[in-house]
């Protein structure tokens, strides 16, 4: 037992390092980008990743998680790695010829020009994925979480310096394909399954899983990215660039759940199939207390400095989006939790279950920002998210607890909470003194309730505590 949760806290320390470092260098560079290119632009670019998250669903149709099941349970893994490339090639196909029949239906990316280039890159992304999906199934999460860091951290780099060249869109787009190209080209190197012919079983076995699957996928996606195309039809490009840059601001507060989950697919896909139900019940606890770390202080935070962050990191015109943004991040504190419970629900062979939670909150989401959108602007969609988000914790809350025992850790979570109360309390009180506000003093506000929080949490609780100092002793080693 000790090995297995030393290979979880590596591999599990490994992608939220590298979550940790493509969050924090995508907000660097969207602080660059606002002041650089302005709202406009980054709408462009926004609603391109709107059509490309769609199609890339799509061309995956929840393939990429059934093929990283199948795989990991130990049964013709390549006859079923081949199964999942050719499929995904021959959906991708299907996909190009629908939007070059139907191309003039997308007048956004044709008068901006990145029409043709949307089918390049997601052509490119589901020859990479499928690698990925290989790499992953074989348990190297390690290497998979490097090279997704690699792919990050090369995309921002040749954007900005696209951007200040004077490449505006088209320069956040190459950068976009080069990143995945680059993540490609490693993945070549470490793929250690090769082309067999499959058979009709393996396409079925592929297809009882994917469907459900694609339709989780559906609704995670739609949640991410139908918002900014509601947006985009009611409201201007530029509202389409503020509402984006909230919503990738507050992804701050999702990224140790995303990580966690990244880490635990496989792992309890395994655990599953040894009928280890225990374990699976104690990991799916260990990782809500851990999704709450960040989440619960970031979204107290917000409602103090996001309009002064907004301000001042991405300019004056992004301020409007401050009551949006503070909402937004409530609903990542829900959403960190659901995407566990949802991930532990396909990884239990339950994928069904996982989709009726996704599937009721994006379609009052939908409804709800259709509505709330031409009256509230920003901030109903803003609302609609929060709605979704609670509607989907509610349903995978009540189908997960079916299949296993849902345990809540009451101290760390009580120490989250006090550790957050007591920070809010130093911030309001800091707030009151008297002084001009400018970049540094918010930014100084923004540190000194981090260090006041974690100071205080570390204090409180000495299971994070501990967990934090063998966290620094880990082997950096990719397995």
């Amino acid at each position: 037992m000790s090995e297995i949760r030393s290979e979880i806290q590596r591999h599990g320390a490994m992608y939220l390092m590298s979550s940790l470092g493509i969050t924090l260098a995508g907000f660097f560079a969207t602080i660059f980008y606002a002041h650089w290119v302005g709202a406009d632009i980054l709408g462009e670019y926004f609603l391109f990743l709107s059509y490309f998250s769609i199609s890339c669903l799509i061309t995956d149709f929840g393939i990429g998680y059934a093929g990283t099941k199948r795989i990991c349970e130990g049964r013709d893994p390549h006859r079923f790695f081949t199964t999942s490339l050719v499929l995904r090639l021959g959906i991708y196909l299907l996909l190009v010829i629908g939007l070059i029949t139907f191309q003039d239906r997308f007048v956004d990316l044709k008068q901006a020009g990145l029409f043709w280039l949307l089918i390049i890159v997601v052509g490119i992304t589901t020859l990479q994925s499928t690698l990925g999906m290989a790499i992953g199934a074989s348990n190297r999460l390690g290497l998979a979480a490097s090279t997704t860091l690699i792919n990050n951290i090369v995309r921002i780099i040749i954007q900005v310096i696209a951007v200040f060249l004077g490449f505006q869109v088209y320069g956040l787009v190459g950068g976009l394909i080069a990143g995945i190209l680059l993540e490609m080209i490693i993945q070549l190197k470490f793929v250690d399954y090769h082309l067999e012919r499959f058979g009709w079983s393996h396409i079925r076995s592929i297809f009882s899983f994917s469907g459900w699957v694609f339709l989780t996928s559906a609704g995670t996606v739609l949640f991410d990215y139908a918002n900014l195309i509601i947006i985009g039809y009611f409201l201007t490009v530029s509202d389409v660039g503020i509402f984006g840059i909230c919503w990738t601001f507050s992804f701050l507060a999702l990224f140790v759940s995303t990580a966690l989950c990244n880490t635990l697919y496989v792992k309890v896909s395994r655990w599953n199939i040894a009928g280890d139900r225990d374990t699976i019940s104690t990991s799916l606890a260990r990782a809500t207390t851990y999704a709450l770390i960040f989440a619960l202080p970031i979204l107290a935070g917000g409602i103090i400095l996001g309009e002064r962050l907004l301000y001042y990191l991405y300019g004056p015109s992004f301020a409007v989006g401050a009551t949006a943004l503070v909402i937004i991040i409530a609903a990542r504190v829900f959403q960190s939790i659901y995407q566990l419970y949802s991930n532990y629900l396909m990884a239990t062979d339950h994928v069904h279950m996982a989709f009726y939670g996704v599937g009721a909150g994006i379609t009052i989401n939908i409804v709800l920002s259709i509505l709330l959108v031409p009256i509230l602007g920003l901030t109903g969609a803003a609302l609609a998210s929060l709605a979704n988000m609670i509607i989907s914790t509610i349903i995978g809350r009540h189908f997960l607890r079916q299949i296993i025992p849902i345990i809540i850790e009451l101290s760390p979570i009580t120490h989250i909470i006090t550790a957050t109360a007591i920070m809010t309390s130093a911030l309001l009180i800091i707030n009151l003194l008297p002084y001009n506000q400018s970049l540094f003093l918010t930014v100084t506000m923004v540190l000194t309730g981090a260090v006041i929080y974690f100071l205080v949490l570390l204090k409180l609780n000495k299971q994070i505590r501990d967990d934090a100092f063998r966290t620094l002793k880990i082997t950096w080693i990719p397995k």
